[in-house]
């Protein structure tokens, strides 16, 4: 199958808000707020199989974990399925399971997945696991900041994969969106996650150019 247009199309885009950022460093606050606008992006949410949320290490106070009970309580997940991490020598699904408890929900809903490796490597992992669990379809739970590189690597699905995953940013305390470009933290995470969509993009460009 020949990706070349899309892949071509994707890049274009890419390099736009590139070059939108490098220049909206020096620009207007309305356009840098749109300039983070573009980094969200959310699916419709209906009943699914999992609620799943990766690992995040700058969610030092678990937010993402507070917005998936909501999902949970909703009614919009089955099961919520975490992906597993140390801190401070403890691990992540454990700290998980004790804030579960104290909002009431029952042993059995919280299931840990622990996978190695980073990025696009990671993804695969992640889907290849999913997959072979035979559930049809998974709410992504990530920081709105990291929405629209989750959608690029997990949204739309190609014709050979089984599982359908919808995309949930939540807004997190420690993102300052509306004023990023004068913050360090927040500053720092746009430029990270400018970096792995190119570096997504750029892996899409050398696939296109060995299908020719």
């Amino acid at each position: 199958m020949n990706n070349k247009g899309r892949v071509g199309c994707g890049c274009l885009i890419f390099i736009l808000v590139v070059c939108m950022v490098g220049a909206g460093i020096f620009m207007h606050p309305f356009t840098l707020k749109f300039i983070a606008n573009q980094f969200r992006y959310e699916d419709k949410i209906f009943q699914s199989d999992v609620i799943f949320v990766p690992r995040f290490s700058e969610d030092k106070n678990g937010e993402l974990y507070i917005a998936t009970f909501s999902e949970f309580w909703a009614g919009n997940g089955k099961a919520i399925w975490v992906e597993d991490d140390k801190l401070l020598g403890m691990n992540i699904s454990e700290m998980v399971l004790k804030m579960a408890k104290e909002r009431g929900i029952k042993d059995g809903v919280i299931k840990k997945i622990e996978v190695d490796g980073e990025g696009k490597t990671k993804a695969g992992k992640i889907k290849e696991y999913i997959e072979k669990t035979g559930v049809k379809k998974v709410i992504l739970v990530v920081p709105e900041y990291a929405s629209r590189r989750f959608h690029l690597v997990f949204g739309s699905p190609k014709d050979d994969e089984k599982v359908l995953f919808l995309i949930k940013p939540v807004s997190v305390s420690y993102f300052k969106k509306d004023k990023w470009w004068k913050e360090s933290v927040s500053r720092d995470i746009l430029l990270k996650e400018l970096s792995l969509i190119g570096s997504y993009y750029f892996d899409k460009f050398k696939c296109g150019v060995k299908e020719r």
